[in-house]
């Protein structure tokens, strides 16, 4: 709240107004910052809930809410943490002492990367030497990869290249990547490491296990994803005299003279801020901009979702992740929720998932059923009630090397408009942190075009 501008006058104070287009994690904690600074905020929401590409809902058939699909958080975190405690619901997460991952190979063995409380990156280090997954010829040659971060970038110049390169040229051997660089590369940037930058998973490794013993530990939603931020988040912007519209879709971005005059909505509606964020998909952002000259081509990558409902549970684990196998993570609901409402509630994981992304929905189910059968034997004796397919065709964008060079900053050549979302240039893949830097960067912009 600042004097002068164009806002409402209230008082000796003219509140700044802000239209925020989009209510994910990007534009929730862009709103919910700006909220608590003075502004008056209206954000517009196409569909008639929020949560953008994170969200749960109600599935009529078996009374639970269902998220749209697993997401996994990280102790380096430090932005949605930070938006999660402000408004919160810190409560509502499963946090790990130390990074610790059970792996069931689909040959009937299991393993598991166990770290030491050590300091970073030994905790790592104590992980890996521990991992009986693999030869200890194996385990010690990845430890090359410590030496390895110390070389390059990850800023997507010249000198990027393929994950796989780059793990080939630290003389990885070939089980070491398939049973644990590869599972890394999936979750974090959702595209194969033959296709997937290097620079990109460099940032993600130093971020996550070189940096800090505590940014490794894995923090899962101990509730269904609109329950853990989405509804808090909406009651905080409303308690602040913020304006939610849903199911308000969005049909351009009128300009005149380099700067943006309103939002025009499909009902014929203008929205008039002082200033505007769009926090929507790529794709939807260049559906409403009539100048897209600042805007460069982007490519994306499906997440396949599997829900599967036993009458009983198949196994004791929170998560696993799978190896050898198309499947990459399950995770059990009633361990996770600590709800016993979702007894017999697993969701199954496949990131990058292009080669299944048209492959119909029953044969995933069956595809998911025999890859559980040979890792968790009571699968076998299990009855499967229900099952969900969600497919996310444009989940992310695919992070080819050097696609840094491309991502658009969240301010624009457009005075009064500002970019979030976790395809702008973050430096991280295309996360929920990245989403939620992305936010706070657009509300940082505007406080000081506002002083």
């Amino acid at each position: 709240m600042k004097r002068g501008g164009r806002g409402d006058l209230i008082g000796d104070f003219r509140v700044n107004r802000v239209i925020v287009i989009g209510g994910g994690f990007a534009g929730l904690s862009a709103a919910v910052e700006l909220s608590s600074a003075g502004y008056h905020v209206t954000l517009a929401e196409q569909r008639r809930f929020l949560g953008g590409r994170a969200y749960s809902f109600l599935d009529r058939k078996t009374g639970l809410a269902l998220d749209n699909g697993q997401h996994i958080l990280m102790g380096c975190y430090k932005n949605t943490l930070r938006f999660l405690e402000k408004i919160g619901v810190t409560d509502k997460l499963y946090v790990q002492k130390n990074l610790h991952v059970d792996f069931l190979n689909t040959n009937g063995n299991t393993s598991k990367l166990d770290c030491l409380p050590l300091p970073a990156p030994l905790h790592i280090a104590s992980g890996i030497l521990r991992f009986n997954a693999l030869p200890l010829t194996d385990r010690l040659r990845m430890l090359r990869v410590a030496g390895g971060m110390r070389t390059g970038d990850s800023e997507g110049l010249a000198g990027d290249c393929t994950v796989s390169e780059w793990l080939n040229s630290l003389g990885q051997p070939k089980e070491a990547r398939d049973t644990l660089w590869n599972i890394i590369t999936l979750a974090s940037l959702n595209e194969s490491p033959d296709k997937a930058s290097a620079g990109l998973f460099k940032t993600v490794l130093k971020q996550a296990f070189f940096t800090n013993r505590l940014g490794s530990r894995i923090i899962l939603p101990a509730a269904p994803l609109s329950r853990l931020y989405v509804d808090a988040a909406e009651n905080f912007i409303r308690k602040r005299e913020g304006t939610i519209e849903k199911g308000r879709i969005v049909s351009e971005i009128i300009l005149k003279d380099n700067a943006v005059t309103g939002i025009r909505l499909h009902d014929g509606r203008v929205l008039k801020g002082d200033y505007y964020i769009s926090a929507v998909p790529y794709g939807s952002f260049q559906r409403i901009l009539p100048d897209k000259k600042f805007l460069p081509p982007f490519s994306a990558s499906p997440i396949i979702s599997i829900h599967l409902l036993f009458n009983h549970s198949i196994t004791d684990y929170r998560f696993a992740a799978l190896l050898h196998s198309p499947i990459q993570w399950i995770f059990n609901k009633e361990k996770i929720y600590r709800d016993r409402s979702y007894r017999g509630l697993f969701s199954i994981v496949i990131s990058g998932a292009h080669q299944y992304i048209n492959v119909p929905s029953e044969k995933l189910v069956d595809l998911a059923l025999s890859e559980l059968k040979k890792v968790l034997p009571d699968t076998h004796s299990a009855k499967l009630l229900y099952s969900k397919v969600i497919k996310e065709r444009a989940a992310t964008f695919s992070p080819v090397p050097g696609v840094n060079l491309n991502r658009p900053s969240q301010k624009t050549p457009i005075q009064n408009l500002f970019l979030a979302g976790d395809w702008t240039d973050t430096g991280l893949p295309a996360t929920i942190e990245g989403a939620v830097i992305s936010g706070y960067q657009c509300a940082t912009l505007i406080a000081k075009a506002d002083s």
